[in-house]
């Protein structure tokens, strides 16, 4: 069923501009649920007609959510509010046989979800010039037997990044209560002025045709042949997702031990992130190579960055522009645990190493070539970049740590989620989210989504390493 906005919606808003940073690069829906214990709080507080009202209160207020793509002459595309859009957010409701205790039993696997209709189709999330379009949110609630619920939600990566949106389902919640809250400045668009202060004079701007190494762009192939091209040719039944948890005692240790190994120098530092990207990339790439998935060789690694750090720019605001801060590891870097202290150093020394100048000049080159494109006639250019690292055909491996995000603060007044549980379809990049809340409210473990090739995920089973501090949450 369609929300029913009413007839309270604004004439106008303010809209945000897409192709100003690299998020047009995120073209996905990203799917959630979030699993709430049995509690009698359910049937008052997370009724259908509660939740549709407050939902429709909240969305009031933040009505890019009830946007659509606009594609100007120039091409670049806005995330535009229209009262008119025929594509509004859309909300279902059901119930099912499923218990909340057999849920939990089984880790809260996605596919015991999908089994049992407890999701939504996730439709391709490109932005496309002719095409009917899609909501931006999706949201379905399902009721389970004997006590307790699960919230499933959607929202196009392209506008509303993981941050956005458990930002606006901690924010629906509150309407739910019955607060009066104002909308939260993540929710808010935001001027992220990249481009400002660029030196013309430096080697990328100066030459349109030197790309920064981590992002790559084509035009003489349509959009469908870059998807095969940089897409390792193997069948999705081949590929195991599994959720792994480690927690932050364990991850504390870790970083403990990277201290004390001597591999820092003088006013070094490594920051937890950077010693858990050093060891999921080593685990993953042992386990791709002892596998034969890839064969043996160096690896490229990398932590995605949140490019408003190091640009001094604010860290609230719709999406985030992103760059996949990279650096060179040997094998001998990922086959030799001893060698974790140095990797995780050499992770910190690339996150160091993204400049505001040169963050600025790579998105000086991506707007020139994006401009270049679209004025020799490229159709759709904003589908025709992609990040170098994410050519599956390449030995890479990456992590993008999450464990910020309000992941858990969505308590429609019948508590918090007691666990969430998300898909990652892609090998060998790997999302960190918090784990859920410990007896202090506070997140003890951080679950990380693993996809692997089959006999890659049966080698990473198989490290001593991995399994010494990662457990296993649930399997698809």
């Amino acid at each position: 069923m369609r929300i029913d906005m009413g007839d309270q919606l604004p004439t106008e808003a303010v809209s945000r501009q897409i192709t100003n940073d690299t998020q047009f690069m995120f073209q996905f829906y990203k799917p959630c649920f979030q699993f709430y214990a049995p509690s009698p709080s359910i049937d008052s507080h997370m009724s259908p007609r509660r939740l549709q009202q407050s939902l429709t209160t909240a969305l009031h207020s933040c009505p890019l959510l009830l946007g659509r793509f606009t594609v100007h002459a120039d091409q670049t595309i806005s995330h535009s509010y229209d009262p008119r859009n025929p594509n509004l957010p859309t909300f279902e409701f059901q119930s099912t046989d499923l218990t909340f205790s057999e849920l939990k039993s089984q880790g809260f696997a996605y596919s015991l979800c999908q089994r049992h209709n407890m999701d939504l189709a996730i439709p391709d999330g490109a932005i496309r010039r002719l095409s009917d379009e899609q909501p931006m949110l999706m949201v379905k609630v399902t009721y389970l037997h004997g006590g307790g619920a699960a919230v499933f939600a959607m929202t196009n990566h392209v506008a509303f990044d993981g941050n956005a949106m458990f930002s606006f389902l901690a924010y629906w919640a509150q309407c739910n209560n019955g607060h009066g809250v104002e909308l939260p400045v993540d929710l808010q668009p935001v001027s992220n002025a990249i481009l400002t202060n660029v030196d013309q004079t430096s080697d990328i701007s100066k030459d349109a045709a030197q790309s920064p190494a981590e992002i790559s762009v084509d035009a003489t192939r349509l959009p469908a042949e870059i998807g095969t091209m940089i897409t390792r040719a193997v069948s999705r039944d081949t590929m195991i997702p599994c959720v792994y948890s480690i927690t932050t005692q364990d991850l504390r240790k870790l970083k403990q031990q990277v201290e004390a190994s001597g591999e820092l120098q003088d006013g070094e530092w490594v920051s937890s992130n950077n010693v858990l990207t050093a060891l999921i990339s080593q685990c993953v790439a042992r386990a791709n190579m002892r596998a034969h998935v890839y064969e043996h060789g160096p690896w490229t690694v990398f932590q995605a960055l949140d490019m408003r750090r190091p640009l001094g720019l604010p860290l609230r605001g719709l999406g985030s522009p992103i760059i996949l801060a990279e650096c060179n590891a040997s094998a001998d870097h990922v086959l030799r645990p001893d060698r974790l202290p140095a990797l995780a150093r050499r992770v910190r020394m690339s996150v160091d190493a993204y400049t505001p100048e040169y963050l600025r000049n790579a998105m000086h080159w991506m707007h020139t070539t994006y401009a270049g494109l679209a004025r020799d006639g490229v159709d759709e250019p904003w589908r025709h970049f992609w990040f170098s690292a994410l050519n599956t055909n390449r030995r890479c491996v990456g992590v993008s740590c999450m464990n910020r995000i309000p992941i858990y603060d969505a308590d429609f007044g019948a508590g918090r989620p007691v666990m969430a549980r998300s898909f990652n379809p892609r090998p060998n990049y790997v999302i960190v989210f918090p784990g859920p809340p410990g007896e202090t409210d506070v997140y003890d473990s951080l679950h990380m989504y693993v996809t692997l090739e089959c006999p890659a995920m049966d080698a990473l089973r198989a490290d001593p390493e991995w399994t010494s501090v990662c457990t296993l949450v649930s399997e698809f």
